[in-house]
């Protein structure tokens, strides 16, 4: 499955934002969204780039902040 994501970045308060466009081919259709950004956050890092911040918390698929 191909996954376009649409991720606001801006390094802080002060600073100006702006949405970046990740493409991510071959997801897998049983991950939940915190698996994917997981997986992007890695391929994010490979490259020296700087990962994506977000909020988890049990990864249990229990508070559902994963959207699992």
């Amino acid at each position: 499955m191909r996954l376009i994501l649409n991720i606001w970045r801006q390094k802080n308060a002060r600073s100006a934002g702006r949405l970046v466009r990740y493409e991510m081919n071959n997801v897998n259709e049983d991950m939940s969204m915190l698996e994917a950004l997981d997986v992007l956050n890695e391929a994010l890092i490979v490259k020296g780039e700087e990962p994506v911040a977000f909020e988890h918390d049990c990864r249990e698929g229990i508070c559902g902040s994963c959207a699992s």
